[in-house]
């Protein structure tokens, strides 16, 4: 039996249209796409019931159609809960539609439906290469279990039709995956252009204001200090004295992290080893975590390497590990991890603290803003500016009552130790430079 063109041009049409539809006028975050009801949820569904409607039919029980890719969207882009949506969707609608095929259904895509459970953390992080891999990984096994089937109930001539049809279905799964990714890749670079653009001009300003304060507080702690040495003065009036210039040192740090906002200190990048790096951070937060009744745990993979800035990097460590504590308020466990996937370092912070609303998330990261009582909101926009000059990458996912996950991603480097001599390891570090 030949693939009927007029089908094969349905099928992906009902793909490629409502997926197009979907990015020109709805334009969720990745947050909004992993829940059950969410519009993505909606276009797949959607999408699933129209190819499964009108499929190519080899003979009585055997039917093909483009359902795998709406199945698979679901479980890379939604996330568990709309792919166990769309799997339900597609077990009850083809249990509907009858036919003996139904059991090779069944056994095909629960096992793909558990692959993707389990495989969730990873592809998660996955690039567009890897991502692109894993699917047709997937998409091939789930198609060498079809063509067991097949052989097992003995349909021999259904095979090379079978092959054809799924060669076709998967190029379509790869042009969705392209039009996603790319569609997602232009959204992150306009909002990072639009934020880094606010963050500019409000750093500019706060730096020259900052500044322009510095100079008249550092000659009013020079006459102070002066005063100071006068032994005509009482013990309660140098008392006051030492007062006023720790909180003029304080001003001066707070003054220090505004100049910080305009210029980011991120001089002489070396090899880090970042796992010690972890390490020896939740090691100097332990005490301050434990006076608040909150346990640090932390899974760090050993050798693991970046190009950066200890100083830098342990002040970023520092301001996110400090907030994590604090939102924790009535104690609990702070979660570090540190490990590699898909060539990348990837250090998660994570507590299970009062968490943030939407517009607080939106807003996160940007000059002056804070959710604490007390605090500038300067502490996280260096740290955020930090991790950029670092050619590092910062997401944040929060949820109201649930707590808050920060997830820093850097290049991974390799091991030094296994780098050769000092001129190879400089060697890595010019590439890093020309990358």
């Amino acid at each position: 039996m030949n693939l009927d063109v007029d089908i094969i041009l349905y099928q992906v049409v009902v793909v490629l249209l409502p997926i197009s539809v979907y990015h020109l006028f709805f334009h969720e975050q990745d947050s909004e796409r992993r829940k059950p009801l969410s519009k993505l949820s909606f276009i797949l569904i959607i999408i699933l019931v129209l190819a499964m409607s009108f499929p190519a039919k080899f003979s009585a029980g055997y039917i093909y159609d483009f359902r795998i890719v709406p199945f698979i969207i679901a479980f890379v882009y939604g996330g568990t809960f709309p792919g166990l949506l769309s799997t339900a969707v597609l077990l009850g609608y083809r249990y509907f539609i009858g036919g003996d095929g139904f059991y090779i259904v069944l056994i095909n895509y629960s096992l793909t439906c558990i692959v993707f459970i389990l495989m969730q953390d990873q592809y998660e992080l996955f690039k567009k290469k890897n991502k692109l891999m894993f699917v047709s990984s997937v998409f091939w096994a789930n198609t060498i279990i079809v063509i067991l089937t097949l052989l097992t109930k003995n349909q021999l001539a259904q095979i090379p039709f079978m092959f054809g049809f799924y060669f076709i279905t998967w190029i379509c799964l790869l042009m969705v995956i392209f039009i996603m990714e790319n569609v997602n890749q232009q959204t992150e670079m306009r909002e990072k252009l639009q934020k880094d653009e606010r963050l500019n001009v409000i750093s500019q300003l706060a730096a020259s204001v900052a500044h322009e304060v510095r100079n008249p507080l550092t000659s009013v702690r020079g006459f102070l200090q002066l005063m100071r040495e006068d032994e005509n003065l009482k013990n309660e009036q140098k008392h006051y004295i030492e007062i006023a210039l720790t909180e003029l040192d304080h001003a001066q740090s707070i003054i220090n992290d505004y100049l910080s906002l305009a210029k980011p200190n991120t001089e002489g990048l070396t090899i880090v080893h970042i796992s010690e790096e972890v390490r020896k951070t939740v090691a100097l937060m332990t005490s301050y975590s434990n006076i608040q009744n909150i346990s640090i745990q932390m899974n760090v993979q050993d050798g693991l390497y970046i190009k950066g800035n200890k100083g830098e990097m342990k002040q970023v460590l520092v301001n996110i590990i400090k907030n994590g504590i604090e939102a924790l308020e009535t104690g609990g466990d702070l979660h570090v991890h540190t490990f590699e996937a898909g060539g990348e370092i990837v250090i998660q912070i994570i507590d299970s603290g009062k968490g943030m609303t939407k517009s607080q998330l939106a807003r996160l990261g940007t000059p002056f803003y804070t959710t604490k009582e007390k605090g500038t909101g300067v502490g996280l926009t260096i740290s955020f500016q930090l991790i950029h000059a670092m050619k590092g990458v910062i997401s944040v996912e929060s949820h109201l009552g649930q707590g808050t996950a920060f997830t820093i991603r850097f290049p991974s480097l390799p091991d030094p130790s296994t780098a050769g001599s000092l001129s190879n390891r400089d060697e890595i570090l010019n590439r890093e430079n020309i990358s």
